[in-house]
């Protein structure tokens, strides 16, 4: 028999996730009529272990599964928003992103880079991205970013000139090149204000490792 304190700590863990602590069967109707979380990518995968542990019961593993459950492994096709930032002067950069469906968040993400440019950290974003995506199953993709350059490069209509960034252009390529169906659009930067915000956070966790 299953003592109640180990009952209270799957609680919990459930409870940590959706916002309540709630046994299964409710907890399945408490998701079902929320709006899905946007996870970041360390949130995803601490779901991920927790799913494929051995002492968390199966219809808690069920609720978490359903949880991280995408619509991309059926149908469908994906938004993803991507920004990078630089500061020369402190060598510090981050990239960010976000990835949504039919207008739901997902997933994001917004982590620190040491002496990029900004046009790498474009491109790294991108490359994040498009990886992540297709770490969820997602292989219908519009992708959007408010560079210019680094937008026309991937379309083919500007030349590849920097042996650096001709090393990045060709793994956002090889990524791409794994998705069903793939488009790359430029925006203005004020269409793209929550990739920008990542991003800059990500910067920020740069600067505080220095």
């Amino acid at each position: 028999m299953v003592g109640n304190s180990y009952r209270k700590n799957q609680y919990y863990v459930i409870g940590a996730i959706i916002g309540k602590n709630a046994p299964p069967n409710m907890a399945q109707i408490l998701i079902s009529n929320r709006k899905m979380k946007s996870f970041t990518k360390d949130e995803y995968l601490a779901i991920q272990a927790a799913i494929r542990s051995r002492d968390l019961d199966e219809s808690y593993k069920q609720v978490l599964s359903k949880l991280i459950e995408t619509p991309e492994k059926h149908n469908g096709v994906a938004d993803l928003y991507v920004d990078g930032a630089a500061d020369l002067h402190t060598k510090t950069a981050g990239i960010g992103g976000v990835i949504s469906i039919d207008g739901r968040e997902i997933m994001s993400f917004a982590e620190p880079l040491i002496d990029k440019t900004n046009n790498e950290a474009e491109y790294m974003a991108m490359i994040k991205g498009v990886h992540v995506s297709l770490e969820l199953n997602i292989t219908n993709i519009n992708i959007y970013s408010d560079s210019e350059l680094i937008v026309n490069q991937i379309n083919g209509k500007y030349k590849v000139k920097n042996d650096r960034m001709k090393q990045l252009h060709s793994s956002v390529m090889f990524e791409l090149n794994q998705m069903d169906h793939w488009s790359v659009t430029h925006v203005r930067r004020e269409k793209n204000t929550r990739a920008d915000a990542l991003s800059k956070n990500g910067m920020q966790k740069a600067r505080e490792s220095k």
